[in-house]
C-alpha cells in the first residue's frame, strides 16, 4: 500500500498560519504519527526537519541533563519531539527556550510534540504551555483515508449547508458502477478490520490477525505502564474484554464492578487508563436546560473493528452495536477537520427515546441515526422526526446512515444516506 495522505496535515496547515508556536500530535501506539511527521508534514509545511525520538532512553538521558541547550542549538525550523509522555520534564525547558526566542525577535522553530496518550491530560503540559501549543489527534485511517478520497466529504457540505445539496442525488446517480462496488469494498474492509495503518498493508486476514493480537499484547505489556500502574494485567485485560463487548451502550461502572469483583474507583481508574491511551472513547449525552429529563450516563466506544476482534476473539459484537462504534469513529475523525469543530454527543431521554448521535455547535443540530441493515426505512426516522418538531429552529434535518446505495427522503426532513457517501468526496462521473 502506497503512502496514504492524513487529511490532518492541511488543519494543522491552517493552524500553523494562526501563529501556533507549539502543534501537539497526539494518537494511539501504531497510528503513523511518525511516518506522518517524517514523511508529510515537513512537505506541507514546507520546512526542514530535526527529529528526536524519547523512545531511546539515552535521548532522555541526554534531554535530562541539558534540554535548553539541547533544544536551543536545534537549527531548522521545525522540530518533531517523539513520544513525549515518557519524558514529562522537557515541558519548562521548552517554555522557557520558546520565551527566549520570542524575546529576541529570532526565527521561531515550530516544536511538533508527539505522544501515544492523551498528552493534554498532562498537568505539566497545561501549566507550561497554556496559550502557545494547539492540539490535534492522529486516529487510525478514516475510511476516505483508507479509500483515497480526498476533499470535501458529503457530510461537510451538509453541515455547512444544513441541507441536502441539491446534486447529492444525481451525483450519485452519475457514479460509475465500479467506482460504486470499489468504495463498497473499502467500506467493507475498514467495517472489518478497522484503520490501523498497518493493517492495510497486510494482504491476508490470518496476517491481520495476527498483527492486531501482537499490537494488543504490546499495548498491555508496555502501553498500560507507560501511562499508569495497574497491579494485575490480567485482570485489567479482563475489564477491557467486558467492556469492549458492551461497545455503543450506556456506561454503568457499577454494573463493571460487579461482575469483576473490583473496587468502584478501581474500575474507573482501568477506564481512564483505556481513554487515555486511545482505546475507548466516552460519549457525552446532550445537555439541555429545559427541563427535559435526559440520561446523564455517558456512552463507551471501542472505535477500531479489528482491534476489537482481537480483544473479544471469537465472542464477536453484534451487528447494530459494531456498525455505531464505527459511525461514531468516522464521526469523530471527521469533526476535528472541520474549521469550527463541532461537539459529539447522543441523546436520550428517560423515557427511552433515542438518537445515536448529535453534532452540536451553536445553534445548529445535526442529529443522526446510524442503521445497520441495507435499506432505510420510515420507521427508522421516528425518534428524528420528533427531535427535528421540538427543535425547529436548530435542526432543520435529519440524517440515516446505513450501508445501502441510494439516497433518499424516507420522512419530511429525513434523509438515509449511504454511509459511504456520506464520509468520503464522490465526484460525479466518478
Amino acid at each position: 500500500m502506497d503512502l496514504v495522505e492524513r487529511h490532518i496535515g492541511s488543519r494543522i496547515r491552517d493552524q500553523i498560519g494562526q501563529e501556533a508556536s507549539v502543534i501537539v500530535l497526539t494518537g494511539a501506539s501504531q497510528t503513523g504519527k511518525t511516518t506522518f511527521c517524517e514523511s508529510q508534514l515537513p512537505q506541507i509545511l514546507g520546512l526542514d526537519l530535526t527529529y528526536i525520538s524519547f523512545d531511546d532512553p539515552d535521548e532522555r538521558l541526554r534531554f535530562h541533563k541539558s534540554a535548553v541547550s539541547i533544544l536551543e542549538s536545534i537549527g531548522r525550523p521545525l522540530a518533531i519531539l517523539d513520544e513525549v509522555q515518557k519524558i514529562p520534564a522537557i515541558f519548562e525547558p521548552l517554555k522557557y527556550v520558546l520565551e527566549r526566542q520570542r524575546q529576541s525577535g529570532d526565527r521561531q522553530t515550530l516544536f511538533v510534540l508527539t505522544g501515544s496518550s492523551q498528552l493534554h491530560t498532562m498537568p505539566n503540559l497545561h501549566a507550561t504551555l497554556a496559550g502557545r501549543a494547539s492540539l490535534f489527534n492522529l486516529y487510525p485511517f478514516s475510511f476516505a483515508e483508507a479509500a483515497g478520497c480526498d476533499g470535501a466529504p458529503l457530510l461537510s457540505q451538509i453541515w455547512q449547508a444544513r441541507n441536502i445539496p441539491p446534486a447529492a442525488a444525481r451525483d450519485l446517480d452519475l457514479l460509475p458502477p465500479a467506482k460504486m462496488r470499489e468504495l463498497c469494498r473499502a467500506r467493507d474492509l475498514h467495517q472489518a478490520w478497522g484503520g490501523y495503518p498497518p493493517v492495510w498493508r497486510i494482504p491476508d486476514d490470518a496476517g491481520r490477525m495476527q498483527w492486531l493480537r501482537d499490537y494488543r499484547k504490546a499495548y498491555l505489556d508496555r502501553g498500560v505502564p507507560d501511562v499508569g500502574q495497574v497491579a494485575d494485567l490480567d485482570t485489567f485485560s479482563r475489564v477491557q474484554k467486558l467492556l469492549c463487548a458492551r461497545t455503543s451502550n450506556i456506561l454503568s461502572i457499577s454494573e463493571l464492578a460487579r461482575e469483576t469483583g473490583l473496587a468502584v474507583n478501581t474500575v474507573k481508574r482501568y477506564i481512564n487508563l483505556m481513554v487515555m491511551t486511545f482505546q475507548c472513547f466516552l460519549l457525552s449525552s446532550y445537555y439541555e436546560d429545559a427541563g427535559k429529563r435526559l440520561v446523564k450516563s455517558p456512552k463507551v466506544f471501542f472505535p477500531d473493528a479489528g482491534l476489537n476482534r482481537a480483544i473479544l476473539g471469537d465472542a464477536a459484537i453484534g451487528a447494530a452495536p459494531s456498525y455505531e462504534s464505527w459511525v461514531f469513529s468516522e464521526l469523530v475523525k471527521w469533526k476535528q477537520l472541520q474549521p469550527v469543530e463541532p461537539d459529539l454527543c447522543f441523546y436520550r431521554t428517560s423515557t427511552g427515546m433515542e438518537i445515536d448521535f448529535l453534532l452540536t455547535s451553536g445553534d445548529h443540530i445535526l442529529p443522526i441515526e446510524a442503521r445497520s441493515q441495507e435499506r432505510a426505512f420510515a420507521t427508522d426516522g421516528r425518534s428524528l422526526d420528533a427531535f427535528l418538531k421540538s427543535h425547529r429552529k436548530s435542526s432543520p434535518l435529519g440524517l440515516i446512515v446505513y450501508p445501502g446505495r441510494e439516497i433518499g427522503e424516507v420522512r419530511k426532513n429525513i434523509w438515509a444516506v449511504p454511509d459511504w457517501y456520506l464520509f468520503a468526496c464522490v465526484q460525479a462521473g466518478g
